[in-house]
Parts: C-alpha cells; structure tokens; sequence
C-alpha cells in the first residue's frame, strides 16, 4: 500500500480529494448499485486484498449522511454483502480449495467460533476467518448466526463513529495522513515481528540438542 500511494503520488495522479469527489458523484448518480458492487468486492477473499479495509462501511455510510440518502438502508445493503461473501468464502474452504491459514485456524481452534466477533471488525481479517472456519468445518449454523451477529455489531459501530464524525473525515483524508498511518502501522508491525522473531529463537536455544 505504501509503494501504491509513493508511485501514485509520483506519476500526479488524481489527488485523493479528487478521487473522494469522484466517488461521490458515482454514488450520487448510482446510488446503491455502487455500494452492493463495492462491498461485494470488499468481502470476497482474495479480492479484497487489493482494496483498502472498511472504505465501504466508512464512505458510504459518510455518502449517505451527506447526500441525504437512507442511511439505515446503505447500512443495511452493506451488511448483506458482507455476510453473503463470509459464506462464499467459508464454503470455498470448507467444500473446494484446500489451502492452509494455519495462524486464523489456530486461533478459532483455540477461542472457537467467539473469534469470528472480534476478527470482523474489518473485512479482511474476517474473510481469512471465515476461509478457517471452512476448513475445519465449523457448523453451517453456528457460522451463520456469529457471522451475521458479528457485521450486525461491527457495522452499527462503524456507522456510529461516522454519525460522530461526521463530514470531518472527508476533509482529514489526505496523502500526508495516509502515509502518517502507514509509518506507524510499519513500525508497529515490525515491533511484533521482531519479538516473534526473538521469542522463537530463544525457544529454539531452549531446546536441548540430542
């Protein structure tokens, strides 16, 4: 994502106040045929790794309120794609691709099907839960009920900080902050690894070598 907004910024791309614009009018003429499209893509694995986390719930609730659409309704439209494509995504682990995501398998294995509530804050992280929970072949119903609970708490949280917000976020959303955003997440991501790393290796020494 970094590389992304260095060459985007580079090469003079539309500026991001430009591209928020544009998404805006596509919103205005399409309405909510943007945000089923958008929120699709969103929580379909794979897909949604090139697309930035949460922008749907964040935008379009941000869209509605300003362009007096029905909030309840954009709301609405994004949680049933949302939980639409968990069971794509769970059923194409649990009766198709055999790939392995052994940390998200790990971790369901260890809290069971109460991780899916708190890995459902953002859209990724829940596809890859959801993808786990099809290999080990949690229960349909079971997943079915902490998947749509999940997105039903996550995106009424969402669309709270919106109401709070408001408009404001339109404004603070820049290149500069983006970046700001991006160095920290870095620096924070390189701290785990590294203690990761050293927690490893001191298990590593650890262990007597016959």
């Amino acid at each position: 994502m970094g590389v992304f907004l260095l060459l985007y910024q580079f090469f003079g791309l539309p500026t991001f106040a430009e591209i928020i614009d544009y998404a805006q009018n596509a919103y205005n003429e399409h309405g909510y045929y943007v945000i089923i499209i958008a929120s699709l893509m969103e929580g379909l694995l794979v897909v949604n790794w090139y697309f930035p986390g949460s922008i749907v719930i964040i935008m379009g609730t941000t869209f509605a309120i300003t362009g007096h659409q029905n909030v309840p309704l954009t709301v609405a439209l994004i949680t049933l794609c949302f939980f639409l494509t968990s069971i794509l995504n769970f059923l194409l682990l649990k009766f198709g691709l055999k790939s392995e995501i052994e940390r998200m398998k790990q971790r369901l294995e260890k809290y069971g099907p109460k991780i899916i509530l708190i890995s459902y804050f953002h859209p990724h992280v829940g596809s890859l839960t959801a993808t786990s929970a099809g290999i080990l072949h949690l229960k349909t119903r079971t997943f079915l009920i902490y998947s749509l609970l999940a997105f039903l708490i996550w995106n009424s949280f969402w669309t709270l900080m919106i109401y709070l917000v408001g408009p404001q976020i339109l404004k603070i959303t820049n290149f500069k902050n983006l970046m700001i955003i991006i160095a920290v997440w870095i620096i924070v991501m390189g701290i785990i690894f590294y203690r990761k790393s050293k927690k490893k290796k001191a298990l590593a020494e650890a262990v007597p070598i016959p």
